[in-house]
């Protein structure tokens, strides 16, 4: 008992600071009345309201002794089971999805959260390394909503972990505007606290904090099967930006992705997106004459296999 003891005073320390970073990021700890508590089990972890059974390693012990952690590939970036077990308070206990169909809520929303977690306490850059991951992991084929027959075992399928979290990041990527993002996440969360949501809810949502249309999105990123693969070049021509691009599906399915573009014109920075559609894209932009620096502005945080070159 007393190693326990010193191997979770080294391990949660950090407790409320996790806390702290998902209340920011979705609202207030569903359960305040109550409790935040971890208890020790003999299998490796699950969500509890209010209770996160926790049998990992205590990582940051390991290292500290010199003793092998058995999870060490989950535990790169944080305590696996104590962050994405704690996610769920908030997706899976205090939100929890309509039917199987919906499960990305719970591990779609639970994966992104381990982001979120690394993004609030280690910076953007890290974050970044840490969704590279996710989505180098992301199957070429398989849908993100379920159906609305499915069962457990369709709905506990690994593709909504990895998947659900990759195509949330995608989706902040496309609206581009941080304080909508998170304001879209808390306001989803505040509406259906304490109750059921749908994919169709969360669409909603984001489309009212947002003031878009996201039905094209959801329809290609939720309901579509696998991801789309960029190929080709992006160039600066003369008065031109020249972009001559491939977007093909994975899996069958298309998908609209944006493209942004940065460059310097007469030393004041431009910035552009384009849209490209699924198949074959030649597209020109204006530019000034005797522009320079053109580069691509965060592709890599679209989930897909990407090859498009500066030229």
């Amino acid at each position: 008992l007393p190693e326990n003891l010193e191997k979770a005073r080294l391990q949660f320390a950090d407790v409320p600071e996790m806390l702290a970073a998902f209340a920011r990021a979705f609202g207030p700890f569903p359960f305040p009345e109550s409790k935040f508590a971890l208890v020790e089990t003999p299998f490796w972890g699950m969500e509890h309201s209010t209770a996160i059974a926790y049998g990992s390693s205590y990582p940051q012990w390991c290292e500290r002794e010199g003793e092998r952690d058995r999870y060490a590939s989950r535990n790169r970036f944080f305590d696996y089971i104590l962050v994405h077990e704690s996610a769920h308070e908030w997706w899976g206990n205090a939100v929890s999805a309509s039917h199987w169909g919906d499960f990305w809520i719970h591990e779609g929303l639970g994966t992104y959260a381990e982001g979120v977690y690394v993004e609030f306490t280690q910076g953007r850059e890290r974050a970044d390394e840490y969704f590279a991951g996710v989505r180098r992991g992301v199957p070429r084929r398989g849908r993100l909503y379920r159906g609305a027959d499915s069962d457990s075992g369709e709905a506990y399928s690994g593709l909504v972990y990895g998947k659900g979290a990759a195509v949330l990041e995608t989706l902040r990527h496309c609206v581009a505007d941080d304080d909508a993002w998170w304001r879209s996440l808390r306001a989803f969360q505040a509406e259906f606290r304490y109750g059921n949501a749908s994919t169709d809810d969360f669409r909603r949502v984001l489309e009212r904090e947002t003031g878009a249309d996201w039905a094209r999105f959801f329809a290609e990123w939720f309901h579509g099967s696998g991801y789309p693969r960029l190929s080709g070049t992006v160039a600066l021509d003369g008065d031109r930006v020249r972009v001559a691009v491939a977007n093909e599906g994975t899996d069958g399915d298309g998908f609209h992705v944006p493209l942004d573009l940065a460059w310097d014109e007469a030393g004041e920075p431009r910035r552009e997106r384009v849209w490209l559609a699924p198949g074959e894209n030649e597209l020109e932009l204006e530019c000034a004459e005797g522009a320079t620096g053109l580069t691509l502005v965060h592709l890599e945080r679209v989930l897909g296999r990407h090859d498009v070159r500066v030229r």
